[in-house]
């Protein structure tokens, strides 16, 4: 089975976390990929700090910051 393929997820994040680790105010950095392209794969970066949540489009172009409560309260409508 090659290529695209209908009802299948065609992006795709890794993560694998065994235990609890502490965020220091670097963050954690998540590189969020297409799964079928070859050429620029990558969607962006999704950084997780103490401040929040950052998205950086992957063509760079500008930077979508929020902060934790303005994530709870995205979560909780």
């Amino acid at each position: 089975m090659r290529g695209r393929q209908p009802g299948r997820p065609t992006n795709w994040v890794n993560a694998r976390v065994l235990q609890s680790i502490d965020i220091d105010k670097n963050g954690l950095e998540f590189r969020v990929w297409k799964k079928w392209s070859k050429r620029g794969g990558r969607l962006g970066t999704l950084l997780v700090s103490n401040g929040g949540l950052r998205w950086r489009p992957g063509n760079g172009k500008y930077l979508r910051r929020r902060t934790w409560e303005q994530v709870a309260e995205l979560l909780s409508d």
